[in-house]
């Protein structure tokens, strides 16, 4: 079988954010199907080290939203909230490249990740044989645009997309070949099927030991708003609260972050932010607990998973464990924070006993292994690609 992957995110293997791993793993997935080609538009060159793959294009190619687009976007959601071409714009440029490998790579089948980029490379003509892993609710997306908005208008106006961005999310996915979701609680069509989130980070780290030092680790891409506004938000208001009760505590920030942003975050006292590291397991393998405090957003954290994967102890802010709570339990395989005393109070309780760390570090681990591994991602994606009728 020969498959065409278009992905918009460059060195799949090495930038550490949910994207670029989702990336990674569904070309893995997909390479123990078939032969894949690869187009990636970014302005780095990609990092490729998957058998079964070839990069064919790799640049840079960025379209700017314009007045028309802005006015066909209004005048679409109002009269035609189901039309895909009513939030999202076709790049010729893009579609010219795409168009021109699939007919001299005569590909069975043509894989792509969220619907903006599949509107966007011109792909929906191909969607009897398209793959989309649509990962986050789009309509969610939206909603998450609307809380950021500045005016009242724009908030208005995304909270108006957001329920008719529904629709057409729900026409579109049935219409293709394939499609795949990431959060159980939000399928988006009735013919969608789920693939969990996962990491690239796979070797589980030693047990915690008496000798562990009582860091807290934060992992994210501090890139990212919601990612960000979390790790600013547990320096100042939850990580005062545990030094008082622990002086000795550390909060170690692990993700690439804007200069300024980091020097800010090692300005507060307890507190290292080391940016992006070349060895995640190395930074996990030093950790007493890792937190997640995240406050907005769409989709999963993949962080939640990586941590539970690396034989770690997690407390989490319930947005941290949405999607993932109906079968991780809170006390169980993790603690869940509704407050910032609660989460303080919580991380204080691992802190200070290593055993109960261990057991629920250990539960965890199993747990997400079994639910949420990399070989289950792989053999999902392989199932449905081989029991589907083929176009």
């Amino acid at each position: 079988m020969r498959i065409l992957l278009v992905i918009s995110i460059s060195n799949i293997l090495k930038i550490n954010s949910g994207g670029s791993q989702r990336n990674a793993l569904f070309a893995k997935a997909l390479a123990k199907v078939g032969q894949v080609d690869i187009i990636c538009f970014t302005e780095d060159d990609i990092t490729l080290d998957i058998p079964n793959c070839k990069v064919l294009f790799s640049k840079e190619m960025y379209r700017h939203s314009t007045l028309k687009d802005s006015l066909r976007t209004l005048m679409g959601t109002a009269f035609q909230p189901s039309s895909p071409y009513s939030y999202f714009t076709v790049d010729k440029k893009k579609e010219a490249i795409i168009d021109h490998f699939v007919k001299k790579g005569n590909y069975d089948v043509i894989a792509t990740r969220y619907i903006d980029k599949a509107i966007e490379g011109g792909l929906l003509k191909y969607r009897d044989k398209l793959i989309i892993d649509a990962d986050d609710n789009l309509s969610n997306v939206f909603q998450y645009k609307a809380a950021q908005a500045q005016s009242k208008i724009e908030r208005w106006k995304k909270h108006y997309q957001s329920r008719r961005v529904g629709l057409m999310t729900e026409k579109l996915l049935d219409s293709v070949w394939l499609s795949f979701y990431s959060n159980p609680t939000e399928k988006p069509s009735a013919r969608s099927v789920f693939l969990h989130n996962t990491t690239t980070t796979i070797q589980p780290v030693s047990d915690i030991a008496e000798t562990t030092r009582p860091r807290i680790l934060f992992v994210g891409t501090l890139m990212f708003p919601p990612s960000q506004q979390g790790a600013a938000h547990f320096a100042e208001a939850i990580f005062p609260i545990i030094r008082r009760s622990n002086p000795a505590a550390e909060l170690q920030v692990v993700g690439r972050g804007e200069p300024d942003f980091l020097a800010y975050l090692n300005h507060k006292e307890g507190v290292t932010a080391v940016g992006r590291v070349e060895d995640l397991a190395a930074e996990y393998e030093q950790a007493a607990v890792v937190v997640i405090p995240v406050y907005s957003g769409s989709g999963t954290s993949v962080k939640f998973i990586e941590a539970m994967l690396m034989n770690r102890p997690v407390v989490s802010s319930p947005m941290g464990a949405r999607g993932f709570n109906e079968i991780f339990q809170d006390n169980t395989h993790y603690m869940l924070a509704n407050t910032d005393e609660e989460f303080a109070s919580k991380t204080l309780e691992l802190l200070s006993s290593v055993q109960k760390s261990q057991a629920m570090a250990k539960r965890g681990f199993q747990t997400a292994k079994e639910y949420f591994s990399q070989e289950r991602f792989e053999e999902i994606v392989k199932v449905n690609i081989q029991t589907n009728e083929m176009p």
